[in-house]
């Protein structure tokens, strides 16, 4: 009896802590090897790269369009690269860009590496899903 109380009363608080945790969390994605990475906030769009080994490589960031739909990661899409240099993992250091979705809209990005101003095969990282 008292274990059926205890699991009712920790669903409840998970329940309620579920229904206050903010509606923007930050989420990233990295490429393969961790060399790149790129957090997403939603609260002002933003993207911050980070180019976490000093191999000469940049980051390349690939996003598909957002969409108050439902997003697929075949949607239309488009890129931008960090060509800058170490960041490190400071995200003080972090390249920073900026865009403007429309809210609610949602939408996948990956995370990929960049040499010579193309992309290099096999970099890309796992999709992440990500909304405005």
């Amino acid at each position: 009896m008292f274990k059926r109380i205890l699991t009712v009363v920790v669903a409840a608080v998970g329940l309620a802590v579920a229904a206050t945790a903010p509606a923007s969390a930050i989420d990233s994605g990295s490429s393969k090897n961790a060399c790149g990475v790129v957090y997403f906030y939603p609260d002002g769009d933003t993207f911050k790269f980070l180019d976490t080994c000093s191999d000469g490589h940049g980051v390349l960031l690939y996003w598909t369009t957002p969409t108050t739909g439902q997003p697929h990661t075949t949607d239309s899409a488009q890129s931008k690269a960090y060509t800058g240099g170490y960041t490190g993992w400071d995200l003080d250091n972090a390249y920073v860009y900026d865009k403007d979705f429309t809210e609610g809209a949602c939408f996948y990005y990956r995370v990929g590496l960049t040499e010579s101003g193309g992309y290099i095969i096999g970099s890309y990282g796992s999709w992440t899903l990500s909304c405005a």
